[in-house]
Order: C-alpha cells, then sequence, then structure tokens
C-alpha cells in the first residue's frame, strides 16, 4: 500500500488528503492502516481503491478501525471501488463510515 500526498487538482477545488491502496487488503496491512490516521491534515479525505486487490476479514476490520479514526476529524470518500468491493462495503458497514464518490468513479469487473 502507498501513500499519495497530492490529490489531482481535477478532483476537487480544494486540497484534501489522498490514499492510494495497492494490492491486498488483509493482516499484513496493519501498520499502513493504523498510521493513516495521523496523516490526515484536511477535512476530506480521499481513499483510491482501484488498485487494491482483495479484502478480507482482517481487512475490512482494519479499514473499518482506520475510517472510525479518520471520521472523527474528517469526511471520507471512496473511489476505484470494483463491484465486488461495493457489495463488501455495503455487507460490512465501510459506507456508513465513508462514501462512494459521486462521480461515477467505479471500476468495472
Amino acid at each position: 500500500m502507498s501513500k499519495t500526498s497530492d490529490a489531482p487538482k481535477e478532483m476537487n477545488q480544494f486540497q484534501h488528503d489522498y490514499f492510494v491502496l495497492l494490492g491486498t487488503i488483509d493482516a499484513h496491512s496493519e501498520s499502513f492502516l493504523k498510521g493513516l490516521p495521523a496523516q490526515v491534515r484536511h477535512p476530506l479525505v480521499t481513499f483510491d481503491f482501484s488498485k487494491a486487490g482483495r479484502i478480507n476479514s482482517m481487512g475490512i476490520a482494519l479499514l473499518l478501525r482506520c475510517f472510525k479514526d479518520i471520521r472523527a476529524k474528517a469526511e471520507i470518500r471512496l473511489e476505484g471501488l470494483s463491484p465486488m468491493h461495493s457489495t463488501l462495503f455495503k455487507m460490512t458497514g465501510v459506507f456508513l463510515l465513508a462514501s462512494p464518490a459521486k462521480d461515477g468513479k467505479e471500476v468495472s469487473a
């Protein structure tokens, strides 16, 4: 997983934090996800899942914990979601803490 600090300018008119998630999200992602809330500097945070792969139950638990901590200080938007990610996030309550991007940036399978 990696973080991109500057959001593409066409995405928003104001600065926000932009994180790109890469590969499988599981127990190996714990240290990365635990450190993200401390890196949030703006009132809007975007997570790009277009390069994320499989997300297992531990990955969901870690995302929920991370999003809960970030939600205390910023709004969270998710983009690049595959249909599988969207279904998983609906079933597990992730969308209660974070909203899918409204500009249609959903990835088809």
